[in-house]
């Protein structure tokens, strides 16, 4: 059986909020109270705690202050630090997000994370497409349970908790990709749970199968976002307003919901969206679907993909279970 998770904290305010001073002269204190704000568990805190001090080891050994970080240096350290694709990421990640907080201080604040993620400093070759396996699909699917008395609680946790819970849900139960999650609106939602229909601003749209075991989260987010009478048709929002949704949003709290997974840690690929598109489309195949209906379901529009896809997943079943065990 799956150890219980336990999701990140909504964030809460902080007693104290560091400034930009305090940011460029006690780095490491500030960051302490960055990460009391945002409610991680200690487990995760710990991780974080010793990325940003291997990071400010780095900085400090080079002679770099925080007014003075790029990406450069983002790249030297990672390539010095031998890390492997995902840490390298996660790496680029925590310093992208300490930055977003600096912008709040200082709009306009430059973000050498950032520019480093989109320089492609912070990963080396597109990874081979890789997929869930059984044990995995499973141990988040149980992340996705719904408990029976988890009804529409009105406060701003529950509220993003079951938001949080139903992004994994669609990802992983309909395959969903971001740009798909972030502009879905209510009547694209079956009323049964069972599809998605999506919408595509060129060409027909196409149903996507939504997995059993992912409805109960998606309708008990429906359930908390119509008692909060948030406004406007779109399924997920940023809040009880009815505020858009940011692609990135979407992206961070899919990947932070997956990366709390004890059962995942052991994986060095990326977790992300795509992760669990991948993991559909392993879920479809194994319960027989042929890759015509695999096809349909990830609205390929060319069905020869399903048919590479089905070898891909073949062959990486293969290298991953050699002994014929899921």
């Amino acid at each position: 059986m799956s150890a219980a998770f336990t999701p990140p904290a909504t964030p809460v305010p902080d007693l104290f909020q560091p400034s930009l001073q305090d940011w460029a002269e006690q780095p490491a204190q500030a960051f302490e109270h960055w990460l009391a704000a945002r409610g991680y568990r200690e487990s995760s805190a710990t991780v974080y705690r010793a990325m940003w001090r291997k990071w400010l080891r780095w900085t400090e050994s080079h002679h770099r202050v925080l007014a003075d970080w790029s990406a450069g240096d983002i790249a030297a350290f990672l390539d010095e630090s031998g890390l492997t694709k995902l840490h390298r990421y996660r790496y680029a990640r925590l310093i992208e997000r300490v930055f977003h907080q600096l912008e709040l201080l200082r709009t306009g604040t430059h973000n050498p994370a950032s520019a480093a993620v989109q320089q492609k400093l912070a990963e080396g070759e597109n990874d081979p497409t890789t997929f869930l396996s059984l044990a995995e699909r499973a141990a988040i699917e149980a992340s996705l349970e719904v408990e029976a008395s988890g009804g529409a609680a009105a406060n701003a946790s529950a509220f993003k908790l079951a938001r949080d819970r139903a992004l994994v849900a669609v990802c992983h139960g309909a395959g969903l990709k971001v740009a798909q999650v972030q502009a879905l609106l209510l009547r694209q939602v079956d009323a049964g749970l069972e599809a998605i229909t999506i919408e595509r601003p060129r060409g027909p749209s196409y149903q996507a199968p939504m997995l059993e075991a992912a409805r109960p989260a998606l309708a008990a987010w429906l359930a908390v976002r119509g008692h909060a009478e948030v406004p406007g048709e779109r399924v997920f929002v940023a809040d009880a307003g009815g505020r858009v949704m940011h692609a990135a949003s979407v992206y961070r709290r899919v990947e932070a919901w997956l990366t709390a997974l004890p059962e995942l840690m052991h994986r060095s690929e990326r977790l992300s969206p795509q992760t669990l598109r991948n993991g559909y489309t392993a879920a479809l195949f194994d319960a027989g679907a042929t890759p015509a209906e695999v096809g349909s379901a990830l609205g390929l529009r060319d069905q020869t993909s399903a048919w590479r896809l089905r070898a891909t997943y073949v062959e990486w079943q293969a290298a991953a279970h050699p002994d014929g065990r899921a």
